[in-house]
């Protein structure tokens, strides 16, 4: 009995204090992130991407190694998944892995046109192109991407991708 009167004092507390614990999603901007690609090689469904170079510049400056890859799965006529590796050399010499998780969906034609390798010329307001960051570290600068959960609105470049990457808060 003892145990179901506790309940219900705690209970009622968390009613009248109005506490929060952080459940309204809320962002901040991290970077710009530009990734330039090398041609793609198809494996089956797979579109596989190399990079080549790219910069990161905002609360991270600094490179993205040429040794990571864009594993993109071809879903449906209309829609890719991504599954992205890549490497950051920071300006002040920490390197931050990162793996990436998302989606580019459009309509038949404009879908036609970015797999076609014309996606520069369509206005990203055609296309969905969103993906989640995750980020692995032993910088204690950078610690605090360790446990971070980004999200990045994509655009289709001349030579690549860019992004807008934020924080989850």
């Amino acid at each position: 009995m003892k145990a179901k009167k506790f309940f219900y004092l705690v209970l009622s507390s968390f009613l009248f204090l109005n506490i929060s614990f952080g459940q309204e999603l809320k962002t901040e901007k991290i970077a710009d992130v530009t990734v330039n690609l090398n041609p793609p090689t198809m494996a089956g469904s797979k579109i596989i991407y190399t990079v080549k170079s790219g910069t990161i510049k905002g609360k991270i400056n600094g490179s993205i190694l040429p040794i990571g890859g864009d594993f993109t799965t071809l879903i449906s006529p209309t829609n890719v998944k991504l599954d992205v590796r890549e490497v950051i050399q920071t300006e002040d010499s920490a390197t931050i892995y990162v793996t990436k998780s998302g989606f580019i969906y459009a309509d038949t034609a404009t879908f036609k046109l970015i797999v076609t390798g014309k996606g520069k010329d369509v206005n990203p307001d055609k296309y969905y192109f969103r993906s989640t960051y995750f980020f692995e570290t032993t910088s204690p600068k950078y610690d605090w991407l360790n446990h971070t959960i980004g999200i990045a609105v994509g655009t289709i470049t001349e030579s690549g991708v860019s992004y807008k990457l934020y924080a989850v808060k």
